[in-house]
């Protein structure tokens, strides 16, 4: 009760100070609304008319976001104008407004005028009250039930809404495998794209090189080390390419060590791949000159070991021809 009495006496109180304003004789103002009758939170449109006086410049009044207590704005609507025999005749002013309190309100208050030959002395004039009532929502006391906070409900996922994250998935997928493969191909020292080469075995490398390097005949022009650098480099990248073991790193004895270990020694004789080790190294770093014999034993324990530790699997017929004119030679 004390609640809607506020709404009732304050704007009585400025509607008696109205009427005691000398201002009140100025006519043209006309306040109303386009209903009397409202729920809580719908819309009413609140108009200003002013009818057009050449000698007063009126100011609309500006709310921020409450017209009079217990009455919000919703929003202001831009000034309009009416036209009359080509003139501008009147001037209209909305406001969207809306209440969240049930209750009778009256609504009324004062607009600025200006005269245009006294501008310095502004002149406030009282507006016509209007009033609309804002009701509640009925409620049924006898059937209403009250009814606990329902929880979240949670409707099934549609494919639309999952296949954005699906392409991203997939699309990280073949990005992840694509830089893998590139990876590995780049580590094996193979072609970024397309198709790899065949990889040729490590014993037929070692046979053609062998094959040229009896055909160049170094030691017989009295080329004794590059002749067994050559023999030396053959086997150890051999050795690297048939077992894995990093022999172009190590020394002669690292090598024979590793052979060793890894069991190489039962498939060929030890004590001739060492004794060849021993006399490339004695013709690289000491200036021995080896016989002739100890030359033609160096190439053909290098032929052997190839030969007796190559894959047993493959097929000979896939061996190059030079192999066996190899073997001739060293037979002889």
């Amino acid at each position: 009760m004390i609640k809607s009495l506020k709404y009732i006496v304050l704007p009585i109180c400025l509607f008696v100070l109205a009427n005691k304003s000398p201002a009140q004789e100025v006519k043209g103002f006309e306040l109303s609304v386009n209903k009397d009758t409202i729920l809580i939170g719908d819309h009413i449109t609140l108009s200003v008319k002013y009818k057009f006086n050449p000698y007063l410049i009126p100011s609309f009044p500006e709310f921020k976001d409450t017209v009079v207590p217990g009455i919000e704005l919703v929003r202001a609507l831009p000034t309009d104008t009416v036209i009359s025999q080509n003139i501008i005749s009147e001037y209209v002013k909305k406001y969207i407004i809306t209440s969240f309190d049930s209750g009778h309100y009256f609504i009324m208050f004062p607009i600025v005028v200006e005269n245009p030959d006294n501008i310095d002395s502004p002149d406030t004039i009282m507006s016509n009250m209007v009033q609309f009532h804002v009701n509640t929502i009925p409620i049924d006391t006898l059937t209403y039930k009250m009814y606990d906070i329902k929880g979240q409900i949670r409707y099934p996922v549609t494919l639309k809404e999952i296949l954005f994250w699906v392409l991203i998935i997939l699309g990280a997928i073949i990005i992840l495998s694509g830089g893998i493969i590139l990876y590995i191909r780049w580590k094996n020292k193979q072609p970024l794209f397309g198709k790899p080469k065949p990889k040729v075995p490590p014993h037929i490398i070692a046979f053609k090189e062998l094959s040229l390097l009896k055909t160049e005949k170094l030691w017989q022009q009295g080329k004794i080390k590059p002749y067994y650098t050559r023999i030396t480099d053959i086997i150890r990248k051999y050795i690297e390419g048939r077992f894995s073991i990093l022999a172009m790193e190590k020394t002669s004895d690292e090598i024979l060590a590793d052979i060793k270990k890894n069991r190489i020694d039962e498939i060929y004789s030890f004590d001739k791949l060492r004794e060849m080790f021993y006399t490339s190294d004695l013709a690289k770093f000491a200036k021995y000159q080896p016989s002739p014999d100890e030359n033609e034993e160096s190439f053909k324990t290098a032929f052997e070991f190839v030969t007796s530790t190559q894959p047993k699997e493959e097929d000979k017929e896939t061996q190059p021809a030079t192999e066996e004119k190899i073997k001739e030679e060293t037979d002889v």
